[in-house]
């Protein structure tokens, strides 16, 4: 029985006690002075001397030589917290670098609470923690993860997370820098709600809450546009993983990459496609005409040959244009050159202006084969028929987004107005009027002459 009570009353180990016995770091207790001009330590654990040099006995004696062993970077941070807990009347928790026994430099954490004495002095009870492995682990671990994340990044992949139990956002800075955002500012979800394009936010919003909301498939994917704040548009492929644990939904973690070049590249794509559609059809009409016109125009089949083989390799020379050009403008004088060799260039005085002209795929090659039908006719009736006649191919006035040229024949036999509809109105019905353009035909007494008018590309 009396042993018991002996065991009842031993009294209950201390903190200081525990924290030696445990290893939990260095207690100690100081008094400071109500005015705070006199510190002096009342008790110090056994373990200072292992952690910053010191023997206990030499910092009961003298408080700076540990205040000492503070990085003198640090000391500043460690009086303001000191200060702001006395005057908040509650304890402080900070990190900072000391010296260690040989001079290296080793991360401690103090913690320390102030009680307040009835003298209006202070007792500070704390505890010193060596955490030099577990910052060491900390700094391998971010150096690991931003490895890491500049690994994912050559790839040109941004990294995000979401947690939807506190809405914290974290963005990588390649993530930033994709949406536009400064480096270093504050992300939150609205900073990416905002940036979506509005046209793409409903399908944006369907894509997360179907993941949310199902219970197999973690793995989501969408393209949507987003606004920069300087204005630009871009595409964007978002990939993202669904974390869930016992509670439901706990957090999103996803890469973005920036497909703006191959949508683009898609959408360029979709629109040739259509334009290639576009100008085989009016091709076909352009054929139909020719072959109905060298019908109706020719004595034999070898006759009808040879004009329908004229016409299709003017029409040719204009494509092989449009294929040098990769589908732009088309120039005007490059057209003539390549058109008019054949009836000899020499014999054309081309006003230089014209050569600033350009025009698009389609119109040039209702042009070309309009030059070659006023060659073809040049040479068999009018002014290329005879040693010293000439063509004159001047600008002419023309409506805004127009241009226009004069064929004009001079040095030929005398000509007159024919009753027949050639092959250069029914050529202006399939390739020129549909792109706004005009002939207007007149026969002079020294010789034909045409007003072609046409569209000019905006270049915009």
């Amino acid at each position: 029985m009396e042993d018991r009570m002996d065991l009842v009353r031993t009294e209950h180990p201390t903190f200081r006690d525990m924290a030696e016995t445990l290893g939990l770091g260095m207690p100690f207790q100081m008094h400071a002075s109500a005015d705070g001009t006199f510190k002096r330590f009342t008790y110090i654990g056994s373990s200072c001397e292992a952690l910053t040099g010191v023997a206990p006995a030499a910092a009961l004696m003298n408080p700076d030589l540990l205040y000492n062993c503070i990085l003198e970077e640090h000391r500043p941070c460690y009086l303001d917290a000191e200060r702001a807990a006395l005057a908040e009347r509650r304890p402080f928790r900070m990190e900072v670098l000391i010296h260690g026994p040989e001079g290296q430099l080793r991360w401690a954490r103090i913690v320390s609470a102030p009680r307040f004495l009835g003298d209006g002095s202070t007792l500070w009870d704390g505890l010193v923690t060596d955490i030099t492995e577990s910052r060491r682990l900390e700094q391998a671990l971010e150096r690991q993860r931003r490895r890491m994340e500049l690994a994912v990044e050559a790839t040109g992949l941004g990294l995000w997370e979401w947690d939807l139990r506190t809405g914290d956002v974290v963005w990588s800075e390649h993530n930033r820098e994709i949406f536009g955002v400064a480096p270093g500012a504050s992300v939150t979800l609205d900073t990416y709600l905002r940036h979506i394009h509005p046209d793409d936010l409903e399908l944006t919003r369907r894509t997360f809450l179907h993941a949310r909301d199902k219970a197999v498939g973690p793995n989501f994917s969408l393209e949507h546009r987003i606004v920069t704040d300087a204005g630009e548009v871009k595409w964007l492929m978002m990939s993202g993983r669904m974390i869930r644990d016992a509670r439901g939904p706990a957090l999103v973690v996803g890469t973005t990459l920036d497909v703006t070049e191959r949508r683009t590249a898609e959408e360029r794509s979709l629109l040739m496609m259509g334009e290639l559609a576009h100008r085989s059809k009016n091709g076909m009409q352009i054929m139909a005409a020719m072959v109905r016109q060298a019908a109706q125009g020719a004595d034999t089949v070898q006759a009808m040959e040879a004009v329908l083989s004229a016409r299709i390799r003017a029409m040719a020379a204009s494509q092989d244009l449009l294929t040098a050009s990769g589908g732009q403008a088309v120039g005007l004088g490059d057209l003539f050159d390549q058109v008019l060799t054949m009836f000899d260039l020499g014999r054309f005085q081309i006003d230089l202006a014209l050569r600033q002209v350009t025009m698009s795929g389609e119109t040039a090659i209702g042009v070309a084969l309009l030059l070659h039908e006023l060659g073809t006719n040049a040479v068999k009736h009018g002014a290329l028929s005879r040693a010293g006649g000439m063509v004159l191919i001047s600008v002419q006035p023309a409506p805004d987004g127009c241009a226009a040229f004069r064929w004009r024949e001079q040095g030929g036999p005398e000509v007159a107005p024919s009753g027949r509809r050639g092959f250069g109105s029914r050529l202006l019905e399939a390739a020129l009027r549909d792109r706004g353009g005009r002939v207007e035909s007149s026969f002079e007494p020294t010789g034909f002459s045409a007003v072609i008018e046409i569209k000019i590309p905006d270049l915009r």
